[in-house]
């Protein structure tokens, strides 16, 4: 079986935005393509639901951060459901069924001496109100998440032993760069940012997160504990192992944001590396490959509402979004939107339907090998592209001719993995 695994959204009130789409249904197009082939897939999906936005939301206008988090889940559930994909949901962070987890992985790692409190002077966001991991300040000393300039307060605070494992992670990515699982981008980022590793602190002084489970402790934990090692728990509904014998599957194939190459990375990279050492999981690294989607830009510029460029994934036909992101480009590169461009789709979608439909007892038996192989080229090189291209070019070949019942049927099954809502179950 092949595990193939996204970055799981932070549900926002903002909604599924252009670059999850690009994440979420070019992947879920190469699944459908292998599974197709043959190939037995498993697409796991799930929430990472605590942390700051959902809490800072609540404060402003009054309301409670877990109805405004699962209100929102829902909405992300009704968009992912006119995306029209194969994931399977697995998880919300924020359940306590999941927890239960995150504090089990707390306390596995106190009672090996890599959880520990001790007083240190650790950045502090005053807006934010908590404090952040050293790598959670930007170079110029604000906070990531809100851009308010930090503080530096002696606090009495828990601490991961990351360091402890310094050496291994480095070593770790040597094995990486040789076999070309990692980008060599990431492994470059992961290099220098291991230069420079500190204990990772792990409290914070806000209540929607998961509780650090010690008698009298007031505080959470860091978001990226609880996204540390949900692939594991993608992979069992035990409520009474972390992950049972038998249950392990590697992740074949993780598929997420370049912005991702550091912290949460290592923070799994190192977490798994201890469930390594006391026997839960098999192999110390726990992605066999990544890759980092390319950014999709609009009018040059990253999509912000203050620029006004932002491009809401609601508006548009489910099918025609996803072939012109397939069609915008290389996967690694992504590519600029442009409104204008979409209309060809549609005419293509127009022409293949019409293709289909014309179809007869009479017409013509055509071999798809040729397609097919170019179709699996193009996935191999992340060109999906070149799939577009490759579909539009049978289109070109095939236009004087009527295509037998049974060519038009092989070429509906091939359509259906990259427009499933026209030809698709």
């Amino acid at each position: 079986m092949k595990n193939v695994v996204v970055m799981f959204p932070y549900p926002s009130g903002k909604g599924l935005h252009i670059g999850h789409y690009y994440n979420y249904a070019i992947v879920d197009s190469f699944c459908r393509w292998w599974r197709l082939m043959g190939e037995e897939v498993y697409q796991p999906f799930g929430y990472d639901a605590f942390g700051l936005p959902a809490e800072n939301y609540a404060r402003e206008v009054g309301g409670d951060p877990r109805a405004i988090t699962y209100d929102n889940i829902d909405n992300f559930r009704r968009q992912m459901a006119r995306m029209n994909t194969k994931y399977e949901e697995r998880l919300v962070t924020s359940d306590p069924s999941y927890y239960k987890w995150t504090q089990w992985l707390f306390l596995k790692l106190k009672e090996h001496g890599l959880a520990y409190k001790d007083w240190k002077i650790v950045p502090y966001c005053p807006r934010c109100e908590t404090v952040l991991a050293n790598e959670q300040v930007t170079d110029q000393e604000r906070c990531e998440r809100c851009g308010t300039a930090i503080d530096q307060q002696n606090l009495h605070q828990w601490f991961f032993r990351i360091t402890n494992y310094k050496q291994r992670l480095l070593d770790g990515l040597d094995k990486l760069e040789k076999e070309h699982r990692y980008p060599e981008s990431t492994i470059k980022k992961q290099r220098n940012w291991i230069a420079e590793l500190h204990d990772w602190c792990v409290s914070r002084q806000r209540k929607w997160g998961c509780p650090i489970p010690i008698e009298g402790e007031t505080d959470t934990l860091d978001t990226f504990v609880d996204s540390s090692f949900y692939y594991l728990r993608y992979l069992t509904d035990s409520d009474d192992e972390f992950l049972p014998d038998g249950a392990y599957r590697p992740v074949d194939l993780y598929v997420g944001g370049p912005e991702h190459a550091c912290m949460h990375l290592i923070y799994a990279r190192f977490i798994h590396y201890f469930l390594y050492d006391i026997g839960v999981v098999p192999q110390e690294e726990p992605f066999n490959a990544i890759i980092h989607q390319g950014m999709i830009t609009h009018k040059g510029a990253k999509m912000a509402k203050s620029k006004g460029n932002v491009v809401n994934p609601d508006d548009y036909d489910p099918d025609e979004l996803r072939l012109y992101l397939m069609f915008i480009g290389p996967y690694e590169d992504g590519g600029d939107w442009d409104d204008s461009k979409i209309i060809g789709i549609r005419r293509f979608l127009g022409r293949f339907r019409k293709k289909l439909e014309e179809a007869g007892p009479d017409g013509v038996t055509v071999s798809l090998d040729p397609l097919k192989k170019q179709i699996w080229r193009a996935i191999d090189m992340l060109k999906p592209n070149l799939i577009v291209a490759s579909l539009m070019k049978f289109l070109k070949v095939t236009k004087d001719q009527s295509l037998s019942l049974q060519t038009a049927t092989e070429l509906r099954e091939i359509m259906a993995c990259f427009a499933p809502t026209e030809f698709g179950e």
